[in-house]
């Protein structure tokens, strides 16, 4: 019911809110009210890419007023500055498919069966979230069981649901197995052509790239909700300068939390890092292999079909249609 009137009071504010433009691009960034209370300004219904603030200059000298605009971010482009020795084996690379579910039995058999023909078997592995009853039960020799509370929130963005025990879970597999790249999706997000891992890795040799991610964006400064939620923990902002070797340490970075690839020496240096902090993983996975100092780069979005939320328009066929990579979320295949 309270998600329902929430809804209906966001399409009330749809209709008498203002276009919001780029002050240096002039693109259309999104709508959203403004409205000044108690000596605060708020933005009510704003969906759109993180808006930076900015005064703007004035042609005349006005007291009484002054123009108030915003702009938005490019893609981050940072560069390498890891000391270390090799990138990843773009030759022949091998890379391991770790797939995370809390399902079992005939749900994930469903999903198994989809990615016969993607990759061989021995290059996927399942991350399993679930109970570890629903676990004993898998049918399947490669599987690995994630044993950390932070995993398992119910409203994940508020309660900061964290990948770190995913991360350590994984790293023995891939330190025993040695493949040259890590591919990390959750159950729904399906591939959609057989030579998905080769196409994953000739795209991060072309983007110089040691991470690859969906939807990256550099949200410190910014509007951004996860932000500002993240900077009101006093330990968020000092947890970054404590562990960054680049010169700002103040960069944050946002991603879409599933469909990221990485280059083995990037994974384990998150691994063996091993601090924790109340972070959400779409936040602290890009934004700590950022700060040491690997290259973090967004995949071509127009070569997959990825929604937050299910969607008619999102689909397998539609996803084929489209030419698509991958597509997200699938929940009935």
């Amino acid at each position: 019911m309270k998600k329902f009137f929430r809804n209906v009071f966001l399409k009330i504010i749809a209709l008498i809110s203002s276009e919001i433009r780029d002050s240096d691009t002039g693109e259309k960034l999104g709508r959203g009210l403004f409205i000044a209370w108690r000596g605060k300004v708020h933005l009510i219904g704003y969906e759109g890419r993180a808006l930076v603030p900015k005064f703007l200059p004035q042609k005349v000298l006005v007291y009484w007023k002054q123009d108030l605009g915003f702009t938005a971010r490019a893609m981050p482009d940072f560069s390498r500055i890891a000391k270390t020795s090799t990138q990843g084996s773009f030759e022949n690379a091998r890379v391991l498919n770790f797939l995370l579910t809390h399902q079992g039995g005939e749900a994930f058999e469903k999903v198994r069966k989809h990615w016969e023909g993607m990759c061989g078997d021995q290059n996927l592995w399942v991350v399993f979230g679930g109970t570890k009853e629903a676990f004993e039960k898998l049918n399947y020799p490669r599987k690995i069981f994630v044993d950390d509370p932070a995993l398992r929130t119910l409203d994940h963005q508020r309660e900061k649901q964290c990948y770190l025990g995913v991360i350590e879970a994984i790293a023995s597999t891939i330190e025993r197995e040695s493949p040259d790249f890590i591919h990390l999706c959750e159950y729904d997000h399906l591939p959609l052509i057989p030579d998905l891992n080769q196409r994953q890795v000739q795209f991060m040799d072309k983007e110089g790239a040691d991470v690859m991610v969906h939807y990256l964006k550099q949200i410190d400064g910014t509007a951004h909700p996860f932000e500002l939620y993240h900077e009101s923990d006093p330990e968020f902002i000092p947890f970054w300068k404590s562990v960054s070797i680049r010169d700002n340490p103040s960069v944050i970075l946002w991603m879409f939390g599933s469909g990221s690839v990485w280059t083995k020496n990037a994974f384990l240096s998150l691994a063996h890092r091993g601090k924790r902090i109340e972070c959400l993983f779409e936040i602290y996975l890009p934004t700590l292999a950022h700060h040491l100092g690997f290259r973090v780069r967004g995949w071509n979005e127009n070569q997959h079909l990825i929604s937050n939320l299910p969607s008619p328009q999102v689909t397998v066929n539609e996803g084929l249609k489209k030419g698509c990579w991958t597509v997200h979320p699938v929940k009935e295949i």
